[in-house]
């Protein structure tokens, strides 16, 4: 299948490449960090790209919209969207979605341990890493929830991983 004019466009502007055959529909991942990606990026590359792993993007230009175009990979397992002050509650019913998530990370971005609270409920996820203003009452609470309706899901909060500075494990919520 040939490439639209637009589609030509990105994918030259993005990747030099001219034609699809230059291009697989499998990927490990795709790394931004501080990059110009947005939705129109993710609208086009989801539409030939079906495989990818790993989407680590840091303060690019993606909105929940883009998020609702990753349910086009198959077996995402690794979503980081660190920085991202237009990424809402509103894109928690796509990452439900994600079958093959086990890990998301949504530090620094609009979505707070209440909103996990009222709508995750991803079976896959085996490790989640968020930023909170919380109390420790609250984050307690509202962790207990979240592991009992995802018992395999470690939470951790005010961590962008589960290995401190030094090589050591960072404890979740609950273990």
């Amino acid at each position: 299948m040939k490439f639209t004019k637009e589609e030509k466009k990105f994918w030259q502007t993005h990747y030099h490449f001219d034609k699809p055959s230059q291009l697989h529909e499998n990927w490990q991942q795709i790394w931004s960090v501080d990059g110009s990606e947005n939705d129109d990026f993710f609208y086009f590359f989801t539409k030939r790209v079906i495989t990818i792993q790993d989407v680590y993007l840091k303060d690019t230009l993606i909105t929940d919209k883009a998020v609702e175009y990753m349910l086009r990979f198959n077996e995402l397992k690794s979503l980081f969207l660190r920085r991202h002050q237009t990424i809402t509650k509103a894109c928690i019913p796509f990452i439900n979605q994600m079958t093959q998530l086990e890990s998301l990370n949504i530090t620094k971005t609009k979505i707070t341990l209440t909103d996990l609270c009222d709508s995750l409920n991803n079976q896959s996820l085996k490790e989640v890493f968020l930023d909170t203003k919380d109390d420790e009452k609250s984050i307690l609470e509202k962790g207990f929830l979240l592991k009992e309706r995802m018992p395999n899901c470690a939470i951790y909060v005010n961590s962008s991983s589960s290995d401190d500075a030094f090589g050591g494990k960072i404890k979740p919520i609950f273990d």
